[in-house]
């Protein structure tokens, strides 16, 4: 499954929690720093244990980890398939 993180939302929930550095999240969320700073980058995407981590070291609700890490995917993808079906291009 292919998926994208919404770096701006995961971002403000990063500043909602106050943490002040990578070096301070990746002590929290036990993530390798390096993988971390890939990640707020947009240049890794993360495992699905780095998105628990995450997810729990920012005491996310299910709803706001879906969002931040799924849901834009799968809004796009039900475009596409809605598409298909009334004989558009899905693009």
């Amino acid at each position: 499954m292919k998926y994208r993180v919404d770096l701006k939302t995961l971002k403000s929930e990063i500043e909602r929690k106050g943490f002040q550095s990578v070096e301070e999240l990746s002590e929290k969320s036990r993530i390798n720093e390096r993988e971390l700073t890939l990640v707020l980058n947009g240049k890794n995407l993360p495992a699905m244990d780095v998105m628990v981590e995450l997810a729990s070291a920012l005491e996310l609700t299910p709803e706001k980890a879906n969002e931040i890490f799924f849901n834009r995917i799968i809004r796009n993808t039900y475009k596409i398939e809605k598409n298909l079906r009334d004989g558009k291009n899905g693009f």
